[in-house]
């Protein structure tokens, strides 16, 4: 499929390796992947504050920058940014470019997942993840069950990813709890945030894993700075750097 990079602000000025992990990844899945200039903020933080009109000229910025090239996707590594983008492209704007676009743009998990699956040979691995499942990929973007709910067959779209991966062991804590990184929340609420992300880490750390492996990247860095102060004997990553080393 002919991709349309998007990569949000967090991970362009903070993690640039998760980009490149999904660029590569990408790739050798047999993608031919584009990135185009201009690209600015989804205005999720904008909308969390209610700072509408800013949101409006930013998301519209970055509208103009995707439809630079056509694709049969846009692919972003973090879901929030995805919900946000799509969101924001849909009720912040008028133009009908704008609201087709939204409809093609995928967080990386749902992608590889429900768009073109991964079928791809793997690479053993013998390593113990814990699962993060965030809030946004799990409750507005179908990325797993939410633990809230009682159905009969919970879906968990990371873990069946992560699974094609021979020797590697997959757990995660039994509560999906929010890490309490929640854009200006951990701002404005700073001091429960941060008892939020120690509790948070410490479900993850009794799960026994060596590495907290999720797909979004503002609330794995969260639990990194956790994890970094504290000196825990933890690794943080993205799940596409996991995937990239194994592909």
């Amino acid at each position: 499929m002919k991709i349309a990079l998007f990569i949000p602000c967090l991970v362009n000025h903070f993690y640039p390796e998760i980009a490149r992990d999904t660029l590569e990844l990408l790739e050798k899945l047999g993608h031919g992947v584009s990135y185009t200039q201009g690209q600015t903020c989804c205005g999720q933080l904008m909308t969390n504050s209610g700072c509408l009109d800013q949101a409006r000229s930013s998301v519209e910025a970055l509208g103009k920058a995707l439809l630079k090239e056509p694709c049969d996707a846009v692919v972003a590594p973090a879901a929030s940014c995805v919900v946000a983008a799509r969101e924001n492209l849909e009720r912040l704007t008028s133009f009908e470019d704008f609201h087709s676009l939204a409809g093609k743009i995928f967080e990386l998990t749902e992608f590889l997942h429900d768009i073109a699956p991964l079928d791809h040979p793997l690479k053993p691995l013998r390593k113990t993840v814990s699962l993060q499942m965030s809030c946004h990929g799990l409750r507005q973007l179908g990325l797993g069950t939410a633990s809230e709910l009682v159905v009969a067959r919970p879906v968990n779209k990371l873990q069946a990813l992560l699974s094609r991966i021979p020797e590697l062991t997959i757990t995660q804590p039994s509560r999906d709890e929010c890490c309490g990184f929640g854009g200006t929340f951990s701002v404005d609420e700073r001091d429960i945030s941060g008892k939020m992300a120690n509790d948070k880490v410490a479900d993850h750390l009794a799960t026994g894993a060596e590495a907290i492996v999720g797909y979004d990247p503002s609330c794995l860095m969260s639990l990194g700075g956790v994890v970094s102060r504290k000196g825990i004997p933890l690794e943080v990553m993205h799940f596409s750097a996991l995937l990239n080393q194994v592909t």
